[in-house]
């Protein structure tokens, strides 16, 4: 059933639409909607029903289109819209706490609108003197420092799936949205710079850190080198992947934790001395990506690379003794038939 809301611009979805939509963004915090113009709202699809209970916020559909080229022969064909879910990690007014946060509702209604590709942006500290605040960096690495206390997989109570997770962000997509948002004219500010491959540190929150536990942050010896820490990254990093769903983060930092000498520690005055800037920043970078997105040379980005990618990790899915069969019935919710029953 299609209604009009109050507000006019939106069209409240009450089913899902028929057309798949294979990108989502997930905005974080400093990024909480997309702005009109240049997005153009389409649908607003309210908290629905998961297994895993509601998502965080409504769902929104928006098209962008990218500006004309001002170069080029006048007969180029006129650039295409791209559709996206836009859904608000922390909810429309920020009221979840990163431990709160419904990130298995989340990941589940995205894949339930068939995306393929998601994108998530996300406040954090710097660890490296070189990135610094109000600098983009999309990660390539994770450290899982939270404490076990967050829901984290979607395979549970008689359903064991041990999944891949060397390398929890999609290398090409995140070199998609790297390279998008290293374009000149996106990211503005003086010597605002769009850094790559770096590891994210998450923690539990929602206090920051210690000044010790910052050095020793810092110390671990990985690769990529922990360059950042924030405290949404895991699970749901984890999750996308296990959903099947490409997935990148966007880091947008906002201070210099509190190893820097040169300051006293995190603040929320100090994040939020920065919060503006990367926010107008973050919905450039959105509007760029897409624009990426939508090139046929990277279509590949956007695709089934990962489908079925999960099923192998799960153990006695077809073994009735000890199966759990709500946990069963999830996951056919998540994935469809044949995923569950191996069918063609």
């Amino acid at each position: 059933m299609l209604v009009m809301s109050s507000h006019g611009a939106w069209t409240v979805l009450r089913i899902p639409p028929s057309n798949p939509i294979p990108i989502a963004i997930i905005g974080g915090t400093g990024l909480s909607s997309l702005p009109s113009p240049p997005f153009t709202p389409v649908a607003l699809i309210p908290p629905t029903l998961t297994p895993w209970g509601l998502p965080s916020s409504p769902i929104a559909i928006l098209s962008y289109t990218p500006p004309s080229p001002s170069t080029g022969p006048p007969t180029s064909p006129a650039p295409k819209p791209t559709v996206v879910a836009f859904l608000a990690r922390h909810g429309l007014h920020h009221q979840f706490a990163p431990h709160e946060i419904p990130n298995r509702a989340n990941v589940a209604a995205l894949k339930k609108l068939g995306v393929k590709a998601a994108v998530g942006f996300s406040a954090v500290g710097s660890l490296r003197e070189e990135v610094k605040p109000r600098d983009f960096l999309v990660a390539g690495g994770v450290v899982d420092w939270t404490k076990g206390v967050r829901p984290w997989t979607f395979f549970e109570n008689g359903i064991v799936g041990h999944v891949s997770m060397a390398d929890p962000f999609d290398a090409p997509l995140s070199k998609t949205v790297h390279d998008a948002i290293s374009r000149s004219g996106v990211l503005e500010g003086e010597h605002v710079k769009a850094h790559s491959a770096g590891t994210v540190i998450c923690i539990e929150g929602p206090q920051f850190s210690t000044r010790s536990e910052s050095l020793l942050y810092r110390s671990l010896p990985t690769s990529p080198p922990i360059s950042v820490i924030n405290m949404s990254a895991v699970p749901e990093c984890k999750l996308f992947r296990e959903a099947e769903i490409a997935y990148a983060l966007i880091c947008m930092s906002t201070d210099y934790d509190s190893w820097h000498s040169t300051n006293e520690g995190v603040s929320v005055e100090m994040v939020m001395g920065h919060m503006v800037a990367n926010g107008v920043n973050a919905k450039r970078a959105v509007a760029a990506v897409l624009e990426e997105l939508s090139k046929e040379e990277v279509n590949e980005v956007v695709g089934e690379r990962w489908t079925m990618a999960s099923r192998g990790g799960v153990m006695g899915l077809h073994k009735r003794d000890g199966r759990g069969e709500e946990a069963v019935e999830k996951l056919r919710w998540l994935f469809g038939d044949k995923w569950v029953d191996g069918g063609e």
